[in-house]
């Protein structure tokens, strides 16, 4: 079983109920493939608590549903529970995966820079519609679900992406959430090395 670990803030006022939305989506996926994933809600969301969590651990996963900016991941939408000063190189090994705003213009790189070995997020805003909420749902999760199953970081980029396509091209409901989707998509990035999960339940280096 690979260790993974998923920061919710789903106390936030404007995103706690699609955080949480994604939480429960992602983790039917996880039950049904035997993953037990490690859950950090609201109240627990700090630096010293995932210091914590992730203490001793080899390669894993961290999921994060919580508000971000260029170099952090916030909760409360201020309070920095990672960051490019405080803990930055306790990932290590590790696969990220994020819907949060802005990271992947500096965090993600950082985390590839202090050894995380793949990054997925996105660099600029991440938008919610929440009159249609499903396909921000589908596509906020689709690539770790993808991961679970075995793709390599790089397929599951692609994928992703024309996941987005596939929801913009048949969202009947109003062009805002339409151009929400595209502007997701067009943020969405993928930083280091092309990994499976297979990857982190060996020992093989990689390069």
């Amino acid at each position: 079983m690979i260790d993974t670990i998923i920061a919710v803030d789903e106390n936030d006022n404007v995103l706690g109920d699609f955080f949480y939305s994604c939480y429960l989506d992602l983790n039917d996926c996880f039950v049904a493939n035997g993953i037990n994933a490690n859950l950090i809600k609201s109240n627990s969301l700090n630096d010293l608590s995932i210091s914590l969590r992730i203490e001793n651990k080899t390669r894993f996963i961290f999921i994060a549903y919580t508000h971000g900016g260029q170099s952090e991941l916030t909760a409360n939408g201020s309070y920095q529970y990672i960051s490019n000063t405080i803990n930055i190189d306790k990932f290590k090994n590790s696969f990220f995966y994020t819907c949060s705003c802005y990271t992947g213009k500096e965090l993600g790189r950082h985390l590839i820079d202090n050894g995380c070995l793949g990054f997925v997020g996105y660099n600029n805003k991440f938008t919610v519609w929440d009159f249609y909420r499903s396909p921000f749902v589908e596509c906020a999760n689709y690539g770790l679900k993808l991961f679970v199953e075995g793709f390599r970081t790089d397929d599951l980029y692609t994928k992703m992406k024309d996941k987005y396509t596939e929801h913009i091209d048949n969202y009947n409901n109003d062009m805002f959430g339409a151009a929400m989707l595209v502007a997701n998509r067009n943020a969405l990035v993928k930083i280091g090395q092309n990994i499976c999960i297979q990857d982190l339940l060996t020992n093989n280096s990689l390069k």
